[in-house]
């Protein structure tokens, strides 16, 4: 779980960020003071707590370039909460779906009880990740934590999964994009879930239903630190 606080008052990112680790010790929680700040980071947040009166770009103007960039990356959309002493703001804070909005010096009491709406809700989205394919003629939807890894094996692509083996067609290419920061292509054949990996060494990747994948010698560096990044921003381990 990745939560993002950006607001000028260090006080404020103090206080939502002391609730946060109340509530959910295990997130990961990234400050920033500026619109400009967030929009720089490579990162995607689950949650984002969002002050809309800042210098230089403003909380809606941040806001908005965040919807653009997640519609245009087909990204999942971040959880929107805005923190604002700015009552007359809202109508268009929910313009950007916004998932709240708080006035400044937000109550404890009802941050508590926001922040774990939007916990729940992150959650069950992350829960309910999937990607469509098309197998023996018939729409499928895969969840992603479902799968072990997908192979690329005469111009289709096979996924592995917790309840079977599907083909379909597809270019790893266009997965690997589509899946990046979930998925590692280990192999030029092989596209592991990174949630499902036991174990690895310098030349191969084990899942957690026993299969040995290839990992080429060239990329195991990538590979350590991609696996890390992934840890480190709250995705389940299993080594």
């Amino acid at each position: 779980m990745k939560i993002a606080i950006c607001d000028d008052s260090e006080e404020i990112r103090l206080e939502i960020a002391e609730l946060i680790k109340e509530q959910c010790p295990e997130a990961a929680v990234y400050h920033f003071s500026s619109g400009e700040g967030i929009l720089g980071s490579p990162n995607e947040y689950d949650i984002i707590f969002l002050d809309i009166a800042m210098g230089g770009l403003s909380g809606l103007e941040t806001a908005g370039l965040l919807r653009e960039r997640q519609e245009k990356s087909g990204g999942k959309k971040s959880i929107i909460i805005f923190v604002t002493a700015f009552k007359e703001h809202m109508p268009e804070a929910f313009d950007v779906n916004a998932f709240h909005y708080l006035v400044k010096p937000p109550d404890r009491e009802k941050l508590a009880r926001i922040l774990e709406r939007a916990l729940k809700e992150a959650n069950f989205a992350e829960s309910t990740e999937c990607i469509v394919i098309k197998s023996f003629g018939k729409q499928r939807k895969l969840f992603l934590h479902d799968i072990y890894y997908i192979e690329s094996s005469n111009k289709k692509t096979v996924y592995h999964t917790k309840n079977g083996i599907y083909e379909a067609y597809g270019k790893m290419e266009e997965l690997e994009a589509k899946l990046s920061g979930r998925f590692y292509r280990c192999h030029r054949c092989f596209l592991v879930n990174l949630e499902n990996v036991s174990s690895y060494g310098y030349d191969e990747i084990r899942t957690v239903n026993g299969e040995r994948l290839i990992l080429a010698k060239k990329k195991y560096p990538d590979f350590v630190k991609a696996y890390l990044r992934y840890a480190k921003g709250g995705g389940i381990v299993n080594v």
